[in-house]
């Protein structure tokens, strides 16, 4: 039996002298279709530094939630203190809220 070295080259190498194997037929050329034509070229109207939003948010989702939350807040805390205002009213008492009377 040959060496492990000579079995492995000759898996990897081609055969040598008179026993050399036929080289295969070259394969018909592939006919591809014409490739299409690149678009036209569109020069841009805007300055190089003004970034176009085109299919982009102009503002993004966790900023406007954020604006919701904040708007909310704010309704019910004025909400809040219409009641308030409201209930001591009744007795005959004024309410000045905290912003005004600083």
């Amino acid at each position: 039996m040959r060496s492990l070295l000579a079995a492995i080259l000759n898996l990897f190498l081609p055969a040598r002298g008179a026993h050399r194997s036929v080289a295969p037929p070259p394969l018909p050329p592939i006919l591809c279709p014409p490739a299409p034509e690149p678009p036209p070229v569109i020069t841009c109207p805007h300055p190089a530094d003004v970034i176009t939003a085109d299919g982009m948010p102009l503002v993004r989702p966790y900023v406007v939630e954020w604006e919701r939350e904040r708007d909310e807040h704010d309704r019910r805390r004025l909400q809040r203190e219409r009641r308030r205002a409201a209930v001591l009213a009744t007795p005959g008492q004024d309410y000045v809220p905290w912003e005004v009377a600083a």
